[in-house]
């Protein structure tokens, strides 16, 4: 059956309207920039964290990625550890936009979306960007050969090698886990699958989230850098063995913050919070990894070809080339949006 021929039952999810964003006054816990443990941030948090998403029977819903880490943690992934890049916009023209950032090739398929589908695309300015890898800095700054040569990708377009890419995996246990549905774009529609299916009104929603804790959403976060070695199929940073797809790197993950908070995004800030208030479970990996970029290019092929929802469209959502919209804060600064502790 053809993707025209389905109807995606989850599709064009109701409640989203009732999770739009809300003035920060009125709000409880968002997600903080910095990942330093232990600092409390100024709104309540109203659920526990969930430690362990399969164990409270969640499934990735979606896998797409920003430009520059949207968190930061000193000797990670930081505000001070920018540099020069020709994939990036100009410092001093702060209004040029960059050129496109891992998007889908999507003439990958028969034909694209839709006539005229880069113009659609969003290009940001240099203010936008999120934060560099120190690691990636240290590279690119000393010319290491792994990140001297671009990669010639196939499936992704205009991906740079030597630039940082945070990756995000959405979780819920309202997915119709293990079936065609699965994986789909835009990423909150699978999130509240089961409610759309089942009717749920914004009342009942917020009763099943915060009185019964009934519903459990989370996201996976994980930052890498991209590096292209003489033989990527080889190379430590290939991670075949990783169905990246479906979640972080857990084998590399050795220091994971766990935190209470929003969604992320454009348009948040100190003044404007998001709706989602303090029912998203974040798990955010503290390191930089190097990753090859040839690993994230079969990312990408894997996302044409999920076989129900159209993983191609959504170019905001997979691209998603900006960080939160937040001021740049120093290595010690905490911002007043920070959830509870970080652990």
């Amino acid at each position: 059956m053809s993707l025209d021929a389905k109807k995606n039952p989850c599709a064009d999810a109701p409640l989203v309207q009732a999770l739009q964003n809300i003035l920060c006054e009125d709000a409880k816990s968002q997600s903080p920039i910095d990942l330093a443990p232990g600092p409390d941030g100024v709104l309540d948090d109203r659920l526990d964290e969930i430690p362990d998403f399969d164990a409270a029977n969640m499934c990735t819903v979606n896998l797409h990625w920003h430009l520059g880490a949207e968190h930061e943690i000193v000797g990670g992934y930081h505000s001070t550890c920018d540099f020069d890049h020709p994939g990036l916009p100009s410092k001093d023209t702060a209004d040029d936009p960059p050129a496109h950032h891992c998007e889908l090739a999507l003439y990958a398929w028969s034909a694209p979306l839709f006539v005229g589908w880069q113009d659609v695309l969003q290009r940001l300015p240099y203010s936008s960007v999120g934060k560099m890898c120190y690691r990636g800095k240290e590279l690119w700054e000393s010319q290491d050969p792994l990140v001297t040569n671009e990669y010639d990708c196939k499936y992704c377009v205009d991906m740079h090698v030597g630039l940082t890419y945070e990756y995000h995996w959405p979780h819920s246990n309202l997915v119709h886990c293990q079936s065609e549905w699965q994986l789909q774009t835009p990423f909150i529609d699978d999130v509240l699958c089961d409610a759309t299916t089942g009717g749920v009104d914004a009342a009942t929603a917020l009763k099943l989230i915060f009185e019964d804790e009934a519903v459990r959403i989370g996201v996976e976060g994980q930052i890498f850098s991209v590096v292209n070695s003489e033989d990527p199929a080889h190379s430590e940073y290939a991670y075949q063995y990783w169905a990246g797809l479906y979640g972080m790197n857990k084998k590399i993950a050795k220091d994971v913050a766990y935190y209470k908070g929003s969604t992320t995004g454009d348009g948040a800030d100190n003044e404007i919070c998001r709706g989602t208030v303090g029912f998203v479970t974040w798990h955010v990996d503290r390191e930089c990894h190097l990753i090859e970029a040839a690993t994230l290019d079969e990312f990408c092929r894997q996302r044409i070809e999920v076989p129900a929802d159209d993983m191609s469209g959504g170019i905001s959502t997979l691209t998603a080339p900006t960080s939160k919209t937040l001021p740049h804060l120093g290595a010690c600064e905490i911002p007043q949006m920070a959830s509870a502790v970080r652990y």
